[in-house]
């Protein structure tokens, strides 16, 4: 069977090119297996589009072949049915399967009306790869009515409409249509580390790549945009970035002099392997410390735990979750949090690790109210461990996340592949069966993201009590980069 460019190819090659080649033309020997949060989703994505579509009136395109398909969907639009579900448009080599074609009255050679595309997402929002499929879906309608829509809805994850215009990405989309035909011939796509990297099978066979040609990906923060920025003025790989000039990274669009500075100072100790004080930090000696963690739901960013980590000397560290067990629990949880950062001492310090957990905080005081005297006691003590790491250290590690940098410290989970996607579907999964385990390997999980934040911290208060440039015991190099993902 030919070769086809669906909305689904459209999608893979906005979020990673390389994705898309090496899912074509990649060793399959090297391919993982797909992460279980994904299939998960797409469970969960499923059932979202039947409960959706149990409230919308619409004719479903009967099945059969493709062709076949694409004949009862132009058969059924040029009748003028006021919603598909599932129709197939095709032009060429090019199909598309939207969720919805739904009437609006604008003419068009069908007649007195035409179709805009609609499509089911279990997101909070419409993302610009959700644009570049309905704009795939426009491209095709084209033909079928004479004209591209200006615009599409998705649906979200809450049953809301998110109106998204859609005319500035048809050409856009057009140009990758070109692009991915280019890549199904065998145009190869070099990996480059981002966002979705974390679940992606693929993992380990681009790490190798990466490791083996010193990509500047491998800087904390520099994704495809960032990279492009260094390549295509003459730093291509880590050597380069390491003997530039920080004046002349400066010129470079979106590079300042202390993003110069540290990226000059993180590819010199990425290549050799050591890692690098810049400042000592300085850390307040109270009587209790807390190590804080959160988890969410996916879509709905429900919080469903609050994970806290008392550390008091003389005494054995002390982890106490508040958790919500179903999405109408929080606000009782969060009563209860409450009433215990009440009860702390007054110089306590709450640490936590990157800015989730203080941006979330803040959320849940927005949805269901704090009192002034909590309000002073939580965000008036929290420290953010992420941010004293990076202007304090380098550390040899191409992600300053919580996992590759715990882990790198020496700090091992005792779950197996254990992530915060993996908490996800363990909650869903509890929600789902009823079954405890799950929520105990969720709370289990939250507990050694508390305990690994108190790792970074306890390493960072080292550095400051001797200053010594020193590989952390429990680490190795990042050149064995296996398992330093987070």
């Amino acid at each position: 069977m030919p070769a086809t460019v669906t909305a689904n190819d459209i999608r893979q090659y906005a979020l990673c090119p390389c994705g898309l080649y090496l899912d074509l033309h990649g060793p399959p020997e090297e391919r993982a297996e797909a992460h279980a949060f994904l299939e998960h989703l797409r469970q969960v994505g499923i059932e979202h589009e039947r409960a959706v579509m149990t409230t919308l009136l619409h004719v479903a395109v009967p099945p059969g072949t493709l062709e076949f398909r694409s004949r009862a969907t132009l058969k059924l639009l040029r009748q003028g049915e006021n919603r598909l579900y599932h129709p197939v448009l095709t032009d060429g080599d090019l199909v598309g399967i939207p969720d919805l074609l739904e009437m609006v009255e604008v003419d068009s050679a069908l007649g007195s009306f035409s179709y805009r595309p609609v499509d089911i997402k279990i997101s909070a929002s419409a993302k610009p790869e959700h644009a570049d499929q309905l704009a795939f879906y426009a491209l095709l309608l084209d033909r079928v009515q004479g004209f591209a829509p200006a615009d599409g809805d998705a649906i979200l994850v809450d049953r809301n409409r998110e109106t998204v215009a859609l005319g500035e990405r048809l050409g856009p989309v057009r140009q990758v249509i070109g692009e991915i035909r280019e890549v199904m011939a065998g145009r190869t796509e070099s990996p480059t580390l981002c966002d979705q990297c974390g679940m992606c099978a693929w993992q380990d066979h681009c790490l190798r790549t990466l490791y083996g040609t010193n990509d500047v990906s491998l800087l904390d923060g520099f994704g495809p945009t960032k990279k492009a920025v260094l390549v295509d003025a003459g730093y291509t790989d880590l050597t380069a970035v390491s003997r530039a000039q920080a004046h002349r990274l400066c010129d470079l669009r979106g590079v300042g002099a202390k993003t110069a500075d540290r990226i000059i100072r993180q590819a010199k100790v990425l290549l050799d392997g050591t890692p690098q004080v810049i400042s000592p930090p300085s850390f307040r000696q109270p009587p209790l410390e807390v190590y804080l963690d959160m988890e969410c739901q996916q879509g709905t960013q429900m919080i469903y735990l609050i994970g806290m980590l008392e550390c008091e000397e003389g005494r054995d560290d002390q982890f106490l979750p508040f958790v919500a067990e179903g999405p109408e629990g929080e606000a009782e949880m969060w009563g209860r949090f409450l009433q215990y950062v009440r009860g702390l001492p007054a110089h306590t310090v709450i640490y936590h690790y990157h800015n989730f957990e203080a941006t979330h905080l803040r959320k849940l005081a927005d949805r269901h109210g704090i009192d002034t005297a909590a309000e002073m006691k939580l965000f008036g003590h929290l420290v953010d461990l992420h941010r004293v790491l990076k202007d304090s250290v380098v550390l040899p590690v191409h992600s300053y996340g919580l996992k590759p940098v715990a882990r790198y410290l020496g700090f091992k989970w005792r779950e197996t592949g254990a992530d915060a996607a993996m908490s996800m579907l363990w909650f869903d999964l509890w929600l789902s069966t009823g079954d405890r385990s799950y929520l105990e390997s969720s709370i289990r999980y939250n507990e050694d993201d508390c305990r690994a934040t108190k790792r970074v911290k306890e390493w960072l208060a080292s550095q400051a009590a001797d200053a010594v440039h020193r590989r952390p015991s429990g680490g190795t190099t990042e050149r064995r980069w296996r398992g330093y993902w987070g």
